[in-house]
């Protein structure tokens, strides 16, 4: 085993270990002893810990290794950065959020409050509002960035995190036209008229013409 594979293999090893038995704050072995479990060298183990800790899974204290509580902000920031804003991905944006969002409406039924109905009104009374094209697009983000949240499924909520830069930018097409503005207020409350009502046919019905509507401003932009 080469030297990169077996580094390689103990920061897997111990990635798992944290993920199952330990929580923030908890102490792992001193590296002898990671070295006598794994069977390897304690150069190697200190590698391991050298990756982890620049990860942030980890930090180094007298003690020995602590566990840290998992810096997510960080990795999405890292992330966000492999997301161009071509027109293609643009498109691909898009599709993502169609798949997306149509797919979590069952979860959003079932799990959708009062409370939650008049954040949403107040995200679109924000979006109706903004003065710039910025501020309208950061309204509707938050928008369907809480519908994801309503989910629950927490890898809907980290995907929206991810892309936070990039779809915001997405969103700011046509922002400055009036008429797109319009009819973005028109079809969020739509969307908020069915979930009124709980009703997952309406509210299927409603992000489909939603995203319709979507997909013939951004080609509209695109021509342009």
């Amino acid at each position: 085993m080469s030297r990169i594979t077996a580094v390689q293999s103990v920061v897997d090893q111990l990635r798992a270990d944290i993920s199952r038995h330990y929580k923030p704050g908890d102490y792992l072995p001193q590296e002898r002893l990671i070295a006598e479990q794994f069977d390897v060298s304690r150069n190697t183990v200190r590698e391991a810990l050298i990756h982890l800790e620049a990860f942030g899974t980890i930090e180094k204290t007298r003690r020995g290794p602590r566990i840290c509580q998992p810096d997510i902000d960080s990795v999405l920031q890292i992330m966000d950065q492999f997301f161009d804003i071509s027109d293609e991905t643009l498109q691909d944006l898009l599709a993502f959020r169609r798949i997306i969002d149509v797919g979590s409406l069952p979860a959003v039924i079932e799990r959708i409050t009062d409370a939650d109905i008049q954040r949403l009104q107040a995200y679109v009374g924000q979006l109706e509002a903004a003065r710039t094209t910025r501020e309208s697009a950061q309204a509707d983000h938050e928008f369907h960035n809480h519908i994801a949240i309503i989910s629950g499924n927490s890898v809907v909520i980290n995907l929206y995190r991810v892309l936070r830069k990039t779809l915001i930018h997405y969103l700011e097409i046509g922002k400055s036209d009036r008429d797109h503005t319009a009819a973005a207020v028109a079809g969020h409350n739509k969307i908020l008229e069915a979930f009124r009502q709980r009703s997952l046919e309406a509210s299927q019905a409603a992000f489909i013409e939603h995203y319709a509507y979507s997909e013939m401003a951004l080609n509209k932009a695109s021509e342009q």
